[in-house]
């Protein structure tokens, strides 16, 4: 009788073991999917700074090259045709292109007359990556001619 108590204690024991283990799988998957979320929703917030600033920025330029000097910080812009780009870390602090994690365009465009209408596409994109990950598209009035 002993004996069967004592194999019955090892197979509770061992099934105890058993549903740890399953639970400790299931949390490790739980927290791992959690992280990339937050990675995901730390790159969005970036992004939808960065586009803000550079909305706010080029409201303030009457051309991308203004827009350019606005925005450079230590050498992250770079002129591209019809716009520019520049290069920020994930935490949105500037970078070069060679250690950027997130990548800003900006596209110019202006409609001619005393008052240009400015039209301006701004997209974030991850440097490794062809799809962006935040869009922003704006207008406004250019200053014009003074009198």
């Amino acid at each position: 009788m002993k004996k069967q108590e004592l194999s019955s204690f090892y197979l509770e024991a061992l099934l105890l073991v058993a549903i740890f283990v399953a639970m400790i799988l299931v949390l490790t998957g739980v927290f791992g999917a959690a992280r990339a979320q937050s990675r995901q929703a730390r790159q969005l917030t970036s992004a939808v700074t960065l586009s803000a600033n550079a909305a706010e920025a080029a409201a303030a330029a009457d051309s991308a090259e203004e827009l350019a000097a606005i925005l450079d910080e230590g050498g992250n812009v770079a002129p591209v045709p019809g716009g520019l780009e520049a290069f920020y870390r994930l935490d949105g602090s500037p970078c070069g292109p060679e250690e950027a994690e997130l990548r800003l365009a900006v596209s110019w465009e202006t409609e001619g007359g005393e008052r240009p209408w400015i039209q301006i596409r701004i997209a974030i994109f991850r440097t490794d990556a062809e799809k962006p990950l935040y869009t922003l598209e704006t207008a406004h009035l250019g200053r014009g001619a003074t009198a």
